[in-house]
């Protein structure tokens, strides 16, 4: 998410170089370990005062819309809920942590008992015989040689096993999660799975994001929801920083259609959130028309004809928070691109810790609202 400084990705390729991780011991890059802004420095006129970021300037012809009122039903994710589809999860989660457990300890036995193999084989004969010469030499390389191909055959059985049963877990945790979100809304016939990439081209479709340095993604579905056409994405992008890479996003990136007409800029809207928020750099180049106590609308005035009292309303239902840090949407003429950006407690699978549902159970509510939005521009404008 939001960082001064970022840890580099570095990809096996460029395409798919931030991948599907879990937690600690196996975080190999899908999001970065957070790190936090550096706190705000003294005012150096009156240092008991911190200094404030200067004010954005709106445009002259920028409107300030009042939200309209709409009634947010109370949530409650503090205790969690038996399903079995979390049951599912929490089971895939315990297989694969039980078996990383062991096989490390495993590991650790087979590197000790080569390097001990090792030692013996140039000790023993050096405090045992006389005019040894180079004998301890020559054992203890062939003991090494012997030691190291142990290792090299472990390793390779090992990896493949590990391999396997990690793709066991994140099957069963994106196919239950699918099914828990998106099949208790009506949705049939999900296609896609895990493995499921997005190029980098369909992550700057939208074109509010510049040129990408790497990205990575997972779990890229196609569905339909109530006559809707949809695809949803988990999607890390990183961008070239000088000496590292910058993350720009993760989260989770829905491609909706709709039946609207814009122009070819389109309209874009985005949701300000927390401090770790990550605002595309592009907003700054755009147009702000109208904003309000939530977000801003970037574009053409004319445009706005689609943000119909339906469409107001549908927005004003969501909410930014501290899982679902901002969300930013480009509307374009056939396509709606939601760029929904969500902490780790989200996008990082569990290992070591119990497979907590609450983070899902609340971005299932947050998933609704959104594709109950999209939905008013596929067709259903009229008040």
């Amino acid at each position: 998410m939001n960082t001064e400084e970022e840890k580099n990705i570095q990809p096996a390729d460029e395409e798919n170089a931030v991948d599907a991780v879990v937690e600690e011991p196996n975080d190999d890059g899908f999001t970065d370990e957070i790190i936090k802004p550096a706190p705000v420095t003294e005012n150096e006129e009156n240092p008991s005062e911190e200094a404030k970021p200067a004010e954005e300037v709106l445009p002259e012809d920028a409107e300030v819309v009042e939200e309209p009122e709409v009634e947010i039903p109370e949530t409650n994710y503090e205790s969690e809920i038996y399903d079995p589809r979390f049951d599912a999860i929490e089971n895939a989660r315990k297989q694969w942590n039980g078996s990383y457990r062991k096989a490390s300890r495993i590991r650790f036995v087979v590197n000790t008992v080569v390097l001990v193999a090792i030692l013996a084989g140039w000790l023993v004969p050096t405090l045992t015989m006389k005019d040894a010469g180079m004998v301890p030499l020559y054992i203890g390389l062939a003991c090494a040689g012997v030691g190291i191909a142990i290792l090299l055959i472990y390793g390779h059985f090992n990896n493949k096993k590990n391999k396997e049963q990690i793709a066991n877990y994140f099957n069963a945790y994106f196919t239950n999660i699918n099914s828990y979100t998106l099949e208790d809304f009506g949705v049939k016939d999900i296609q896609g799975d895990v493995n499921s990439k997005i190029t980098k081209e369909e992550f700057l479709e939208s074109g509010v994001f510049d040129k990408i340095a790497a990205i990575g993604s997972r779990d890229n579905i196609v569905f339909n929801y109530k006559g809707m056409d949809c695809a949803m994405a988990e999607a890390a992008a990183q961008v070239d920083a000088g000496k590292s890479l910058a993350t720009v996003f993760v989260g989770k990136y829905l491609r909706t259609h709709n039946e609207v007409e814009v122009s070819d800029e389109g309209l874009v809207i985005y949701f300000s959130g927390n401090d770790r928020a990550l605002p595309p750099a592009k907003l700054k180049e755009l147009h702000i028309t109208e904003t309000n106590s939530r977000y801003k609308v970037y574009g053409k005035s004319t445009d706005k004809k689609v943000l119909t009292k339906k469409v107001r309303e549908a927005l004003a239902r969501i909410r930014t928070n501290s899982l679902l840090v901002d969300i930013t949407i480009v509307i374009k003429s056939g396509r709606t691109y939601w760029y929904l950006g969500y902490e780790d407690d989200l996008m990082v699978l569990p290992n070591d810790k119990h497979f907590d549902s609450r983070y899902v159970r609340e971005y299932k509510d947050q998933l609704e609202l959104v594709l109950e939005a999209s939905l008013l521009l596929n067709g259903h404008l009229h008040d």
